[in-house]
Parts: structure tokens; sequence; C-alpha cells
């Protein structure tokens, strides 16, 4: 039999509560028990209480306070209590007994379970396939740091590490990998995030390496999808879902279904958790091994169009990514995309400095030549200039056009064709699986261009 207070239900060591207007409420349960000892020594009652110490210098955030409610007969019960934590941490609860002698009222403090390394911060869902689930090797320094934290396959909490998508004690968990993950780009995006905003990062693994749509979309497949709802319910709140996927689905049938399943998925998800989660999407970046052009080039323009027309999604595009396979991010890339990554979600949601790619915004005709207009950037730069005319195309209603000249101006390019166009004019850029051969960047933020498929020229 146990004696003094125990803890069933809150929160674990090494979790992080998402933070909602600067604080997190936590609810706690337990039962109690006094010591035969005590009761022969003359306690007649005792009452459970708790308190919070930050965990740095042993300060006080909140004194020894009696349980919001108790049961029992002064000897044995149940308790219960809510608390209020303001952001930060990292936090220790601890629960004693306070058992007072009838005959001296002299107060007797006995044990109680405690909770450890507690921090209320901000929460990320990892969601997508292999380069989301972390398979990149090499070398890269991406150290463990206590700021961050994991809610392991396993079901716990712990101080994040690679691998992060490990099936150690995984059990029946959906998303567990039949294979060794590697170097996650996210905990190089939880440090980098934890230094913008001071605050613990609590990252939920719910990816899984080669996964399709159809197991994110609830009218098909589903599995990852429902396994993802049960994950986020179970930590009460996040700030939003980092999305990495699209290999899977670059075939003739799947990438003709992407952005609807895509759309569906993020509406699915909202109205699961009654909230509108922001979402964060990675363009994909190479497949050395994809034959099917097409297809590559469908997915990465229905990644730019969800982007562009749902709300509250952004995207990254992942061209300039060294890799480490024919499909997989290398080690350093994934490390430089948890920086980058970590910037854009600051920036977007706590009023940190915009990082965004430049998004092409109109395509015309005028003087012969195709004039490109992007958004979210002041003046471009082409990094090699014998090389990019290869990541332009050009189809009119004779068929494929040749790139002569490219030249940049402020935030426009403008194409000079070999032959005069004529009828309907297409224009795609980067979307083959090699490619960009040669990214043109911002000046400002050195980020790629957002790669578009068939996109219409006015004329």
């Amino acid at each position: 039999m146990f004696y003094g207070v125990r803890i069933t239900q809150g929160p674990s060591d090494w979790q992080v509560l998402q933070r909602r207007e600067s604080r997190a409420q936590v609810q706690l349960k337990g039962d109690w028990q006094l010591e035969k000892g005590a009761i022969i020594a003359g306690v007649r009652s005792a009452t459970p209480v708790i308190r919070v110490v930050h965990e740095l210098d042993q300060s006080l955030l909140i004194p020894w306070t009696a349980c919001d409610y108790q049961t029992g007969d002064g000897i044995c019960g149940q308790w219960e209590t809510t608390l209020t934590l303001p952001q930060g941490g990292p936090y220790r609860i601890d629960t004693s007994l306070d058992a007072v002698s009838s005959a001296s009222g002299e107060h007797w403090m006995f044990h109680g379970d405690i909770r450890l390394h507690i921090g209320v911060g901000d929460i990320f869902c990892i969601a997508g396939q292999s380069n989301a689930a972390g398979y990149a090797k090499g070398l890269a320094y991406d150290p463990p740091d206590v700021r961050l934290r994991l809610l392991r396959n396993r079901g716990r909490w712990d101080m994040a590490a690679h691998p992060m998508n490990d099936a150690t004690d995984a059990e029946d968990c959906v998303n567990a990998p039949m294979g060794v993950s590697g170097t996650s780009p996210f905990l190089s995006f939880g440090r980098r995030y934890a230094d913008y905003t001071g605050l613990p990062v609590g990252l939920i693994q719910a990816a899984q390496g080669g996964s399709s749509m159809k197991r994110w979309d609830d009218r098909r497949d589903g599995d990852l999808f429902h396994n993802m709802i049960n994950k986020l319910k179970t930590c009460g709140g996040i700030r939003a879902i980092i999305w990495y996927q699209g290999c899977a689905d670059a075939n003739e049938v799947d990438a003709t279904l992407y952005l609807d399943s895509f759309t569906h998925m993020v509406d699915a998800v909202r109205n699961a958790t009654n909230c509108c989660i922001p979402f964060f999407t990675m363009q994909l970046n190479k497949f050395s091994l994809q034959d099917d052009k097409v297809s590559w080039a469908a997915i990465k323009e229905a990644q730019r169009q969800a982007a562009r027309n749902i709300e509250a999604v952004w995207l990254l595009p992942t061209s300039l990514l060294s890799m480490s396979d024919e499909v997989h991010n290398s080690a350093h890339g994934n490390v430089v995309l948890g920086e980058m990554l970590a910037r854009q979600i600051h920036g977007a949601l706590n009023g940190g400095t915009p990082y965004l790619a430049p998004a092409l915004d109109n395509a015309e005709m005028k003087n012969h030549c195709i004039r490109l207009a992007f958004r979210n950037t002041n003046a471009l730069m082409r990094l090699n200039s014998l090389m990019d005319y290869q990541d332009f195309d050009i189809i009119d209603n004779a068929g494929k056009v040749a790139v002569s000249s490219i030249s940049v101006s402020g935030r426009e390019i403008i194409l000079t064709p070999e032959r005069s166009l004529c009828g309907r004019i297409f224009v795609t850029y980067g979307c083959n699986p090699l490619g960009p051969l040669a990214p043109i960047i911002d000046q400002s933020t050195y980020l790629p261009l957002i790669a578009f498929n068939n996109v219409e020229v006015s004329v």
C-alpha cells in the first residue's frame, strides 16, 4: 500500500503544455493515504496540498496550496485540482500530505508524487512521410536541447533527440517505422524556435516514411490521420502542424487527387479539433529516380495552390537543400531546413520578421516577352545565368518553345522565347525531378522561387 499523495492523472515528466494567452491550465487528480505511524502518533486529519517550483533556481511559483477538491474520512481519499501556469519553465510540480496532530496542532508534511521538467510553450505536430519522419544520413551538428521535448511513439514525453521517429516500445503506434530513421529537420527547428521565443517547444511525431496521401485522408484509408488526431487530443492543443509529404503520390492516379485530399485533410483536422490550426508545408526537393515528370510537377503545383488558396497554409521551397540519397535531404540540409522553418513560423505566428519565398503573382505577354511578377520579394537574383534557362518550360499551341534569354528586374523575371508565340501560352518553372538546376532567389531572404507548373500566360 502507498502512503502520502499519488498523482493518477496529470502531466508527465518533460511534457509541454500549449500556451493560450501566455498561460496554460493543467488538471491533476489522484488519491491519498495517511501512514499508519502518523495515525498512531495522533494525526486525525490530513489535506493533500500542491506547489509549483521553478527548476532553475528552486524559487516558488505557487506555494503550498490545498487542492481544489478532496474526499475521504481524514485518513484516505481522492483529490483534484487545476493549476494555472505562466508560459516558460521548466517547472516542478510537488504534492504533499499536510497532516495535523490532534494533540499539539503541529503540521507534519508527508511525501507525495512529483512531476519534473514541465514547460508551457508551443507544441508542433510533425506529419507527412520520410523527410518529415527524418531519414537524413550524414554528419551535422544538431545536439539535444533541454528546452525541446518530444512525445515519442512509445506514448511518453522525453527530451527531444535523434532519432525522433524510433519504434522503441511503440507497440501498436501506427506511424512507428520499420526501418532505422536518421536526422530530422525538427530538432534544429525546435532549437531555433526556442531561441526566437524563449519558450519550451513540444514536438509530436506523427509522420511515417513512404506514406501516401490516402493514409492521411479519412475518406480513404485514413489510419495515419486518425492516429494524428488521437495524439493531438492527448496533448490538449497544439500551435501548428508541420507537413512534409508528396513523393508517394507522384504517380498518374494520386497526383490528380493530391490537392483535393490535402484540402480535405486540413478541413478535417480543423473540424476534429474545433480550431483553425495553421499548416506549414514544404514543396518537394528532388527525386533522381522519378521517371514520371508530369506527376512530379503536378504535386509541386498542388502544393503551391494549397498555400495560395487555403487559409493559414504556408509553403517553403526546399530546392536549395543538399541530398543524402535519391530522395532524402542530407543531415546538413535538414538542419538548414529546420532553421528556415523556425524563422518562417515565428514570423507568421508571433509577429517576427516575415520570411516568405517568392511566389508567382502574375504571368503576362508583353512586347513579345513573358513577364513573370512575384510577390513576397523586392528584388530577385540569378545564381547561375548559364543553367537557369533549363528550369523554365514554355508551351503554346504549336508546341514547346525554348528560352533564348532571361533577365531579372526587381521582382520580375522576363523570358524571351526563341520564336513568336501563338494561341494559349503556358509556363512552368522548377518542376523537373532533378531541378531546379540553378535556382533564382530573393536577395534579402535567399529563399528560392516557389516552383509552378502550367500557369497560363495572359495575352
